[in-house]
Protein backbone atom coordinates (compact mmCIF):
# COMPACT_ATOMS: atom_id res chain seq x y z
CA UNK A 1 0.00 0.00 0.00
CA UNK A 2 1.68 3.59 -1.03
CA UNK A 3 -0.12 6.80 -0.56
CA UNK A 4 0.34 9.79 -2.32
CA UNK A 5 0.20 13.28 -1.70
CA UNK A 6 -1.20 15.29 -4.95
CA UNK A 7 -2.35 19.31 -5.69
CA UNK A 8 -4.44 19.15 -9.01
CA UNK A 9 -5.62 22.25 -10.16
CA UNK A 10 -4.76 24.14 -6.70
CA UNK A 11 -6.63 20.68 -5.22
CA UNK A 12 -4.67 18.62 -2.67
CA UNK A 13 -5.67 14.98 -2.33
CA UNK A 14 -4.17 12.00 -0.26
CA UNK A 15 -4.15 9.07 -2.57
CA UNK A 16 -4.32 5.69 -0.94
CA UNK A 17 -2.97 2.80 -3.44
CA UNK A 18 -4.78 -0.33 -1.91
CA UNK A 19 -4.68 -2.72 -4.75
CA UNK A 20 -3.14 -3.16 -8.06
CA UNK A 21 -4.93 -5.51 -10.88
CA UNK A 22 -3.81 -5.94 -14.27
CA UNK A 23 -6.31 -3.58 -15.25
CA UNK A 24 -7.47 -1.28 -12.56
CA UNK A 25 -6.45 0.57 -9.21
CA UNK A 26 -8.19 0.43 -6.12
CA UNK A 27 -7.71 3.98 -4.59
CA UNK A 28 -8.91 5.18 -2.18
CA UNK A 29 -8.95 9.23 -2.26
CA UNK A 30 -9.05 11.70 0.32
CA UNK A 31 -11.22 8.89 2.29
CA UNK A 32 -13.34 7.51 -0.77
CA UNK A 33 -12.92 4.20 -2.62
CA UNK A 34 -12.29 4.83 -6.56
CA UNK A 35 -11.46 1.78 -9.14
CA UNK A 36 -9.65 3.13 -12.43
CA UNK A 37 -9.30 1.40 -15.18
CA UNK A 38 -6.07 0.99 -16.48
CA UNK A 39 -6.63 1.40 -20.48
CA UNK A 40 -2.59 1.13 -21.54
CA UNK A 41 0.07 0.83 -19.42
CA UNK A 42 3.14 3.08 -20.36
CA UNK A 43 7.15 2.28 -18.98
CA UNK A 44 6.41 4.42 -16.00
CA UNK A 45 10.74 3.48 -14.88
CA UNK A 46 12.13 6.88 -17.10
CA UNK A 47 10.06 9.03 -14.52
CA UNK A 48 12.84 11.19 -12.85
CA UNK A 49 12.72 10.30 -9.18
CA UNK A 50 12.69 14.05 -8.42
CA UNK A 51 9.40 14.45 -10.30
CA UNK A 52 6.98 15.27 -7.58
CA UNK A 53 4.42 12.12 -6.32
CA UNK A 54 3.88 9.08 -8.58
CA UNK A 55 2.48 9.51 -12.67
CA UNK A 56 -0.27 10.82 -12.68
CA UNK A 57 -1.94 9.83 -15.85
CA UNK A 58 -3.48 6.77 -14.87
CA UNK A 59 -5.30 8.59 -11.73
CA UNK A 60 -5.34 11.73 -12.91
CA UNK A 61 -9.29 10.68 -14.03
CA UNK A 62 -10.05 9.66 -11.23
CA UNK A 63 -9.10 12.11 -8.22
CA UNK A 64 -11.22 15.02 -9.51
CA UNK A 65 -13.35 15.97 -6.89
CA UNK A 66 -16.66 15.93 -8.31
CA UNK A 67 -16.14 12.99 -9.66
CA UNK A 68 -19.05 10.48 -8.34
CA UNK A 69 -17.53 7.75 -5.87
CA UNK A 70 -18.44 5.50 -8.60
CA UNK A 71 -17.82 4.99 -12.29
CA UNK A 72 -20.64 6.36 -14.49
CA UNK A 73 -21.88 3.80 -17.22
CA UNK A 74 -20.97 4.95 -20.85
CA UNK A 75 -23.40 4.07 -23.78
CA UNK A 76 -22.97 1.60 -26.31
CA UNK A 77 -25.47 3.00 -28.57
CA UNK A 78 -27.73 6.03 -27.83
CA UNK A 79 -29.63 4.68 -25.14
CA UNK A 80 -27.72 1.66 -23.91
CA UNK A 81 -26.37 2.11 -20.21
CA UNK A 82 -23.39 -0.58 -20.60
CA UNK A 83 -21.01 -1.71 -17.42
CA UNK A 84 -17.97 0.48 -17.31
CA UNK A 85 -16.42 -2.39 -15.30
CA UNK A 86 -17.28 -6.23 -14.70
CA UNK A 87 -19.12 -7.11 -11.60
CA UNK A 88 -22.25 -8.53 -9.97
CA UNK A 89 -25.79 -6.70 -10.03
CA UNK A 90 -27.01 -5.53 -5.88
CA UNK A 91 -30.02 -3.78 -6.95
CA UNK A 92 -31.82 -2.27 -9.40
CA UNK A 93 -33.46 1.36 -8.91
CA UNK A 94 -35.50 1.65 -12.01
CA UNK A 95 -38.76 -0.07 -13.63
CA UNK A 96 -39.56 -0.29 -16.98
CA UNK A 97 -41.64 2.85 -18.21
CA UNK A 98 -40.05 5.24 -15.61
CA UNK A 99 -38.71 8.56 -16.70
CA UNK A 100 -35.25 9.42 -15.53
CA UNK A 101 -33.02 12.19 -15.85
CA UNK A 102 -28.80 12.37 -16.52
CA UNK A 103 -27.15 11.73 -13.11
CA UNK A 104 -30.22 9.66 -11.97
CA UNK A 105 -28.83 5.71 -9.99
CA UNK A 106 -30.20 2.95 -12.24
CA UNK A 107 -28.47 0.13 -10.51
CA UNK A 108 -26.07 -0.92 -8.11
CA UNK A 109 -22.56 -3.03 -9.02
CA UNK A 110 -20.56 -4.85 -7.04
CA UNK A 111 -16.70 -4.85 -8.22
CA UNK A 112 -13.62 -5.24 -6.04
CA UNK A 113 -15.66 -5.05 -2.78
CA UNK A 114 -17.03 -1.99 -3.78
CA UNK A 115 -20.54 -0.51 -4.41
CA UNK A 116 -20.14 1.59 -8.26
CA UNK A 117 -23.88 3.47 -8.51
CA UNK A 118 -24.75 3.31 -12.81
CA UNK A 119 -26.07 6.15 -13.37
CA UNK A 120 -28.28 7.55 -16.33
CA UNK A 121 -27.22 9.80 -18.99
CA UNK A 122 -29.79 11.46 -20.11
CA UNK A 123 -33.14 12.34 -19.88
CA UNK A 124 -34.81 9.27 -21.10
CA UNK A 125 -37.43 6.29 -20.53
CA UNK A 126 -36.63 2.95 -18.88
CA UNK A 127 -37.90 0.48 -22.21
CA UNK A 128 -35.52 -2.18 -21.28
CA UNK A 129 -34.23 -3.89 -18.36
CA UNK A 130 -31.40 -6.34 -19.43
CA UNK A 131 -30.15 -8.00 -15.80
CA UNK A 132 -31.74 -8.76 -12.80
CA UNK A 133 -30.39 -8.48 -9.42
CA UNK A 134 -27.68 -11.19 -8.76
CA UNK A 135 -26.31 -11.46 -12.15
CA UNK A 136 -22.86 -10.99 -13.14
CA UNK A 137 -21.83 -8.85 -15.74
CA UNK A 138 -18.63 -8.52 -17.85
CA UNK A 139 -17.36 -5.33 -19.03
CA UNK A 140 -19.31 -3.45 -21.80
CA UNK A 141 -22.54 -5.59 -21.47
CA UNK A 142 -25.80 -3.72 -22.12
CA UNK A 143 -27.56 -3.40 -19.05
CA UNK A 144 -30.63 -0.78 -19.22
CA UNK A 145 -31.89 0.48 -22.41
CA UNK A 146 -33.11 4.08 -22.35
CA UNK A 147 -35.56 6.10 -24.79
CA UNK A 148 -33.87 8.85 -25.27
CA UNK A 149 -36.01 12.03 -24.68
CA UNK A 150 -35.87 14.99 -26.94
CA UNK A 151 -35.73 18.18 -25.36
Amino acid sequence: MKEYKLTINNNSYTVVIKDVTDDAVLAEVNGKKHIVHIDTIANLSSIPETQPGPAVSASSQAPAPQAAPAPNAATAQAGTIITPIPGQIISISVSIGEQVRPGQKLLVLEAMKLENSITATANGTVSEILVAEGDVVNQSQPLIVLTEEKV
